[in-house]
């Protein structure tokens, strides 16, 4: 019996009774057309084949994650404020989607800042894997069953990093991840 509710605290304590598999994706140019700066939702558009691929993610039990550098802040195109509501706004539309973005991290720093409080060089700005930690750590993450998505090279240093399998987005969004999904 001891035993028993051990193991049941050490559940309740973790949030979660088994590790997850998820998805990290980068934002601008996987999931939406990197048009520059995006930062209002009448902007963001999305990518072919990304709602379905969501969605299919979704149905699979994936966390969903999305990490993305965000030099605009730091070089002064927007304020943090606006990313907040973008961000707000996107799981929200998501959601009434059946689609949940479990968690958004994102760095609004860079080295060359305009913008002295973002003026700074720091592991949690891609190719730097700090997102990816703290998502790891908070929920529980299955990284052997997880893979990320990107556009650049900086994402595929991140996951690397990571030990995550990664994969540079492909044209059709949704056969990608059902593939990837499939071979584990």
């Amino acid at each position: 019996m001891k035993k028993q509710k051990k193991v049941v605290n050490k559940k309740l304590s973790s949030g979660y009774s088994y590790k997850r598999p998820a998805v990290f994706l980068d934002r601008d140019g996987t999931i939406n057309y990197d048009k520059g700066y995006t930062h209002k939702f009448s902007e963001f558009k999305f990518r072919p084949y990304v709602l379905s691929g969501l969605k299919y993610l979704s149905k699979q039990k994936y966390l969903i994650f999305i990490v993305t550098n965000q030099a605009g802040i730091a070089k002064g195109k927007f304020k943090l404020m606006d990313l907040l509501k973008l961000n707000s706004q996107l799981k929200t539309y998501l959601k009434k989607r059946n689609i949940i973005i479990h968690d958004i991290e994102f760095c609004p720093y860079h080295p060359k800042a305009t913008v002295k409080i973002y003026r700074k060089k720091t592991s949690y700005r891609k190719p730097g894997n700090s997102m990816i930690k703290k998502l790891q750590k908070k929920w529980n993450v299955n990284m052997k069953k997880s893979f990320m998505i990107g556009d650049r090279k900086s994402d595929k240093s991140a996951a690397q990093k990571s030990n995550l399998h990664f994969e540079y987005v492909e044209k059709n969004f949704y056969k990608q991840v059902k593939k990837i999904i499939n071979s584990y």
